[in-house]
């Protein structure tokens, strides 16, 4: 009976050692882990700090580049490298440390171009947003908003001023699908001077003579300027290597099908009249259409004045299709002789508009109301515009964020 009975005492102590060991060796484990987490957490916000300081200083100055080195923040550091890239893009790497932790943060930041809006205005004067119409993509004005009924918005909406109804507010009922704020500071670019500089490295025609550019499907375009002059043929490629057509001082005409990846821009001296002003003389389009499948293609017409429909035999009594962002520095985009010429059709546009003012596109009578000269209009939003654009496409002088990677 003695020998079961020590038996047993020695078989719970053993017992209870082994259970005594394994809490201490969890409670340390726990410890462990807790350090870890700790450790890397506060490393992992301590390089968020870090990035959040950056994107401040480009947002104060884009051209900022300096990064940080060891900058002491929560009992730890960071440091921050910002490097040019390829298209205009900005890398951001911040690593944080906290005790003997590290954790990296990079982001990859583009300009933010024009060309993501759907729609953008300055000026909207007394034009209303009704029932019935639909703004695909991103949309922003300087003026105020004025809405009757029920127009939807599908992105994230905003203006500086105030949104105005036509009845009142319980009456007039805008849907807003990304949100919408107001108090909200865009503005156009003073110049194109960043289109003229990069026309060094493409291609630049100046004035007074019209320029004419015809694409075609298969990579290739013609040339021409003056009326009576002979067309010249060249790859996109080889005429333009970094995509941008720039005229100083004259008009461009531009119409066919691209194949590549183009920005054209027309300058000049700003006003009606002036030079400046692109002209589309017959539907322009993408060789691979991108809402039939994957296209790389992508256009931006870029005007100081205004970008226009021509009112020419080829754009007579028949719909229209534009392929591109449009952008229109001190006019808008509108249909030539709108009020006087035929009724043409449909303006079926994939892009998206960004222009100083509305401009009409034809006239309507009646109840209920109809086309009595130029256009109808069906916008729809290229997608591909939220993260891409064309070649030095117009930007806001900010930064958009493209990838973030922990």
């Amino acid at each position: 009976m003695g020998r079961s009975s020590l038996i047993m005492v020695m078989g719970f102590g053993t017992a209870l050692l082994m259970i005594g060991s394994n809490l201490a060796r969890v409670s340390n484990e726990a410890m462990v882990n807790y350090t870890y987490y700790y450790n890397a957490s506060m490393a992992r916000s301590i390089a968020g700090s870090g990035m959040n300081l950056v994107a401040r200083s480009l947002y104060e100055n884009s051209a900022w580049r300096a990064g940080f080195l060891n900058k002491e923040f929560g009992d730890g550091t960071f440091t921050c490298t910002v490097r040019d890239t390829t298209y205009n893009r900005v890398r951001v790497t911040a690593v944080g440390t906290f005790q003997d932790m590290r954790r990296t943060i990079s982001c990859l930041l583009q300009p933010s171009s024009f060309s993501r809006f759907g729609y953008y205005s300055v000026i909207e004067g007394s034009i209303w947003w009704i029932t019935g119409d639909t703004v695909w993509g991103p949309m922003h004005t300087q003026d105020n908003l004025r809405v009757a009924g029920a127009p939807v918005f599908m992105q994230r909406s905003t203006s500086l001023k105030s949104i105005i109804y036509n009845t009142g507010p319980t009456v007039d009922k805008p849907k807003f699908k990304g949100g919408y704020d107001t108090g909200v500071s865009i503005k156009l670019p003073s110049d194109l001077v960043p289109l003229r500089t990069a026309a060094a490295s493409g291609k630049k025609f100046t004035g007074p003579d019209s320029v004419y550019i015809l694409f075609e499907s298969n990579g290739k375009l013609k040339w021409k300027q003056g009326v009576g002059s002979v067309w010249t043929e060249e790859s996109v490629a080889s005429f333009t290597p970094n995509g941008v057509i720039y005229a100083d001082g004259t008009n461009l005409h531009v119409s066919g099908v691209l194949n590549g990846r183009v920005t054209i821009c027309a300058a000049g001296l700003t006003g009606k009249g002036k030079q400046g002003n692109i002209y589309i003389d017959g539907g322009i389009t993408y060789a691979h259409n991108p809402l039939a499948g994957p296209s790389s293609d992508i256009l931006g017409l870029v005007a100081e004045n205004s970008i226009l429909i021509a009112d020419n035999a080829a754009n007579a009594g028949k719909s229209i299709d534009i392929q591109a962002s449009v952008f229109s520095r001190t006019d808008g985009f509108m249909a030539e002789n709108y009020s006087t010429r035929g009724v043409e059709g449909t303006i079926r546009l994939l892009g998206g508009i960004q222009n100083n003012m509305r401009e009409p596109v034809g006239t309507f009578s009646g109840s209920p109301p109809h086309l009595v000269s130029g256009y109808l209009k069906s916008y729809l939003y290229d997608q591909r515009l939220m993260t891409d654009a064309p070649p030095f496409f117009p930007t806001t002088g900010q930064y958009e964020i493209v990838s973030w990677f922990e």
